[in-house]
């Protein structure tokens, strides 16, 4: 990555940080004094002007910004300074990458989503769709003609299913995945891509003030790895574990997640859902939804 979007990204991340009296981004001053830096490391840092930074300072930088254990990941990798894609082995085929996740996706007998760093939806099973209630119809028309649905879009939309489906565990769903999505799209926060999703996200019911939630809650977030319990408003308790896998890629990664059940009435309600909705699944790797194995929601 290139000094001056690193520079772009510390900066955004400033802003994010509020004074509590004011409600105003914290200035570069204020990250200064938090961060034990001087102004000037500060201001040549954002500008992508020459700044050493050894572990100690980068510690003490991500501990103002108030990054967790994910987010610091991201950033301390950043600061390395390489360019992207430089990581990936000189033998790394994305087109093979692709194809061999979907024909893992295919097999899963969970609920489960593919999506990238920014939570654009690349694919959805039907068991999925169906344990939300989610149409598909309804999913493409939360994106633009030829572009993907985003499953944040999917969370927080007014008339979301989800709302309705999980109830009382809504709430923790929504926190949660935003925690996943702050360390995600950190690499990416100096992106036209990233200021245009916000300003979308930021139209929609309840997503400014969970954002600031995630950012203001001092529990840390250290995995991928989550749980979820509530009462479904369809099938009763629902107990299972969000486990993630990611496929790296040279910019923008792809995020599977699959639904674990973690008691035998969960475990018993997935499987229906699969004999219920055939095994098949919509997918956007290209830009248009192609049905994989029929296109059956009952």
């Amino acid at each position: 990555m290139q000094r001056n979007a690193f520079g772009q990204i510390v900066a955004s991340l400033r802003k994010e940080r509020r004074n509590p009296l004011t409600g105003r981004p914290w200035t570069q001053e204020q990250l200064a004094a938090a961060s034990r830096l001087s102004l000037r490391v500060i201001a040549n840092l954002e500008q992508g002007k020459k700044a050493t930074l050894d572990g100690v300072m980068l510690e003490n930088l991500a501990s103002a910004l108030q990054l967790t254990t994910l987010e610091r990941r991201e950033f301390f990798t950043l600061a390395i300074g390489l360019e992207d894609g430089s990581a990936a082995a000189p033998v790394y085929d994305a087109t093979a990458a692709d194809a061999e996740l979907l024909e893992l996706f295919a097999g899963l007998y969970q609920p489960a989503f593919l999506y990238n760093d920014y939570f654009d939806i690349l694919a959805v099973n039907h068991a999925a769709l169906t344990l939300h209630a989610i149409e598909p119809g309804w999913l493409q028309s939360l994106a633009g003609e030829g572009e993907r649905p985003n499953f944040l879009h999917v969370i927080f939309a007014p008339d979301s299913p989800m709302r309705r489906s999980m109830q009382a565990g809504w709430r923790m769903l929504a926190l949660r995945n935003l925690h996943q999505f702050r360390a995600m799209t950190l690499r990416h926060r100096h992106t036209t891509r990233w200021h245009t999703l916000m300003a979308q996200l930021r139209m929609l019911p309840d997503f400014s003030a969970y954002w600031d939630d995630t950012h203001f809650d001092q529990a840390d977030v250290y995995s991928h790895l989550r749980q979820h319990h509530y009462v479904h408003s369809r099938v009763g308790e629902l107990r299972y574990a969000v486990m993630a896998n990611t496929v790296y890629r040279p910019v923008v990664h792809r995020h599977l997640t699959a639904l674990l059940p973690l008691d035998e009435h969960t475990f018993g309600v997935f499987a229906a859902l699969r004999e219920k909705s055939g095994g098949g699944f919509l997918k956007w790797l290209i830009q248009t939804p192609e049905p994989i194995q029929g296109d059956r929601l009952r």
